[in-house]
């Protein structure tokens, strides 16, 4: 999983944004601001996680069931990838 071209992440005054770049600023116009749990999350995949091993850090980082944060973490990608956000494919 990566996070799309169309879209950086940057980490600005404690914030977490997600924006869009390029031709994708006619399709969103707006970014999205995330939450810490969202941070985490991105930030997991980008590094590389795939989402067992960001659920598992995620239940660890925020003392949650790993029941828990697999369920929420699958809705919060599976979110990301519907607005075309994440890409399932890794980086080549």
């Amino acid at each position: 999983m990566r996070l799309s071209e169309d879209f950086i992440c940057r980490h600005i005054c404690g914030e977490t944004l997600l924006m869009p770049v390029g031709e994708k600023t006619k399709e969103f116009n707006g970014i999205f601001t995330l939450s810490e749990t969202g941070a985490f999350l991105i930030d997991a995949v980008m590094n590389g996680a795939d989402e067992q091993a960001a659920a598992k850090g995620l239940a660890s980082e925020f003392e949650i069931g790993e029941e828990t944060a697999l369920q929420d973490t699958r809705e919060f990608l599976d979110q990301l990838i519907g607005y075309g956000i994440l890409l399932r494919e890794p980086r080549e």
